[in-house]
């Protein structure tokens, strides 16, 4: 009885570190940002659209089920923000950029196709707040912006990967399903939101 234990022990041992070596792989990535938040809503003249790009980082976990088509789940913080446009109060034609900075915790689940070293991927991501920074000048054209930023926003990626031994590259553009701000105040008319949108390069290092 113990031997048939151990053996299926053993042969159990192999067929998960032969599955390992087949389809699963484990690996570190890290890059850059490229991001920015686009204003939708009400702004009573007081808030404008920025098209200014905020760099930031990221870095975390990949792994990797399947080989020329594999789902790739990744656990990311990453460092996000952009810039906005405020009017001078009273109707002033004169206006102020603001930056706003946001870090969170991302959880993309990719689906891909792979084609000798070349990797096609895509599917929705999950983004947990962790901290945000606004500039304080900016409460004077809204008291509650400091509160405007959800814990949880929901988006999509999509991008090219290219892997060279055990190193690889994506991009990725990253866009939002869900809003990731909210400015709302009545007594000034504004009820605008924030959909937050990257490009991301990465460069990743396969462990095993």
């Amino acid at each position: 009885m113990k031997k048939t234990v151990i053996l299926f022990v053993a042969m159990f041992a192999l067929s998960v570190a032969n599955l390992k070596a087949q389809s699963f792989r484990l690996g570190l990535k890290g890059g850059i940002n490229f991001a920015q938040l686009k204003t939708e809503g009400s702004l009573a003249n007081i808030y404008e659209q920025s098209t200014a790009t905020k760099t930031g980082y990221v870095g975390g976990l990949y792994m990797r089920f399947g080989e020329k088509v594999f789902i790739q789940p990744e656990l990311l913080f990453s460092a996000k923000g952009g810039k906005i446009n405020a009017l001078q109060p009273v109707g002033g034609t004169s206006s102020k950029t603001f930056d706003i900075d946001y870090t969170s915790i991302d959880v993309p689940v990719l689906l891909g196709f792979k084609v000798g070293p070349i990797r096609l991927n895509a599917g929705p991501v999950a983004s947990f707040k962790v901290s945000q920074s606004i500039d304080e000048d900016l409460k004077t054209y809204s008291s509650n912006v400091s509160e405007s930023f959800k814990n949880a926003a929901y988006g999509y990626q999509a991008g090219v990967g290219l892997d060279i031994g055990a190193f690889s590259v994506d991009l990725r553009y990253e866009g939002s399903i869900s809003e990731v701000s909210a400015i709302s105040d009545l007594t000034k008319n504004v009820n605008a939101s924030q959909k937050g949108n990257l490009w991301q390069l990465t460069a990743g290092l396969r462990l095993f």
